[in-house]
């Protein structure tokens, strides 16, 4: 069943990877700026394993990209970038990315991270540009959350907003517990609780967030988790 299962997600995502088809030209400069959007949380800032959510997250699988132990070659770099989790040798917390990014996005984020590894010093200083960018990110996030989420996750994520005196069955959940990765909680927060079999009192805010929103409340909740 689980072959199967993944054999279905393989074939779903090559046929969006080829549907995304575009023709402007890969380059190194665009594959910093997706890796800076889509990998430094788990990655690091330099691809060392340093980010955030392995580095609050208690044995969090290895994400350290610099050292070619797994995906060796620029071919198995962009499969796992693809593919993610669904194949065998990569920690099923890698989402597959097939889906979601272009054919141009997902060349030049496998030509940054093959460059990153052979020339680390000059790729670092193309990430250092988007530092700033980050902080707002997590403003926005942080002011998302307050205005959307507080009332019943509470101030810190806990499940302790004022509406948990109200809503019991089940409760607001704790999301400082939460294991789901970004994909799922970005899902959840646009479609709400009851498309993904949740509570039906998490309620769909897709048509009422941007997608900026939306991703920078999903990074401002997996920084909650202890």
């Amino acid at each position: 069943m689980k072959f199967l299962l993944a054999l279905v997600l393989l074939m779903s995502i090559n046929i969006v990877y080829s549907q995304q088809s575009d023709d402007t030209i890969p380059t190194v400069e665009s594959g910093a700026s997706v890796f800076w959007k889509r990998c430094v949380l788990c990655h690091g800032a330099q691809g060392m394993g340093e980010g955030e959510i392995p580095l609050k997250i208690k044995d969090y699988p290895n994400t350290n990209i610099m050292t070619a132990n797994k995906a060796k070659t620029t071919e198995e770099i962009r499969d796992a970038i693809v593919y993610g989790g669904i194949l065998s040798n990569i920690s099923t917390y890698m989402p597959p990315m097939g889906n979601e990014l272009t054919w141009t996005e997902i060349q030049s984020v496998t030509m940054f991270v093959d460059n990153l590894r052979k020339f680390p010093a000059k790729h670092f200083e193309m990430l250092k540009q988007y530092s700033t960018t980050l902080e707002d990110k997590k403003g926005l996030g942080r002011s998302t959350f307050q205005s959307r989420c507080v009332l019943c996750h509470g101030a810190n994520g806990e499940g302790d907003g004022r509406m948990s005196r109200v809503i019991k069955s089940p409760p607001p959940f704790n999301l400082t517990k939460s294991q789901m990765p970004a994909a799922y909680l970005k899902l959840i927060v646009e479609k709400g609780g009851e498309s993904l079999g949740r509570s039906g009192q998490m309620p769909p805010w897709g048509e009422q967030l941007s997608k900026e929103e939306i991703n920078a409340v999903v990074t401002y909740i997996l920084q909650l988790r202890k």
